[in-house]
């Protein structure tokens, strides 16, 4: 073997990587996504009951219940809802007799299916970004010098740490601070607290990727310093203005 070509290194026609690329790698991180999107249908469990047939009949009536209005209810509309009752007001500018500081209301025919099925694939691809981001690293792998190989296993994966740490502090903390806001100036003017069905989930999903993506910038950082494209000691001179462009950039 050559000693100036990478150690798994090997010569295939150009349509042989793009088959394995996508007829191999992808295929199989699709598949696995698949499985998830499909699996967040699935009828919710009855933990307490344990009646299976109760779960085949709500297929076919009204009793269906799955998975993803499940987690929809108990870990995000509840969870990002209970913080903005701590805003004094709310109780006043409530829609009906409803006791929630904030109605989510759907504005077309399929506005309630159109959410699920984009709520569920967020879900999945949240679930198998470990499995692309695995099967990416098996197909670049035999391009990789030794050197290259250690710093892509070190980078990657404390790069999806950190990402999934910026999803969860999104999810728990920015979002429900980002609710008590709205809720906070809704009744400085009298305002109704209504979100259409897209509204709220388009921010959901766009508070999510941001912090996790905001989370990405130690391993930017240290990308771009390994480089050589920016030096140390910029770095430090400049740490304020990259902080400040860095939380106003959204």
């Amino acid at each position: 073997m050559s000693e100036d070509r990478p150690p798994y290194d090997r010569e295939l026609p150009l349509w042989e990587y793009i088959r394995e690329l996508g007829g191999v790698r992808l295929r199989r991180a699709l598949i696995v996504f698949a499985i998830v999107f499909v699996a967040l249908w699935l009828p919710m469990p009855d933990v307490s009951g344990h009646n299976i047939a109760k779960v085949v009949i709500g297929f076919f009536t009204m009793e269906y219940n799955p998975i993803i209005a499940y987690i929809y209810r108990h870990y995000i509309y509840n969870l990002v809802t209970a913080p903005a009752k701590s805003v004094t007001c709310t109780s006043n500018y409530v829609v009906s007799n409803s006791t929630q500081p904030i109605s989510i209301i759907s504005t077309t025919v399929l506005g309630p299916f159109v959410f699920s099925v984009e709520l569920s694939i967020v879900i999945a691809l949240l679930i198998t970004i470990p499995v692309f981001i695995y099967e990416i690293y098996q197909y670049v792998k035999p391009a990789l010098y030794p050197h290259e190989l250690k710093a892509v296993r070190k980078y990657v994966w404390v790069a999806a740490t950190l990402f999934y740490q910026g999803v969860f502090i999104g999810y728990y903390f920015v979002f429900p601070a980002f609710l008590r806001i709205s809720l906070f100036w809704s009744c400085l003017f009298g305002f109704v607290h209504m979100l259409t069905v897209s509204g709220f989930l388009d921010t959901f999903i766009a508070t999510l990727f941001f912090a996790g993506f905001l989370f990405e910038t130690p391993v930017v950082m240290a990308l771009l310093t390994q480089a050589g494209l920016i030096m140390p000691d910029m770095l430090s001179r400049n740490r304020p203005y990259i902080y400040f462009g860095g939380f106003s950039w959204p």
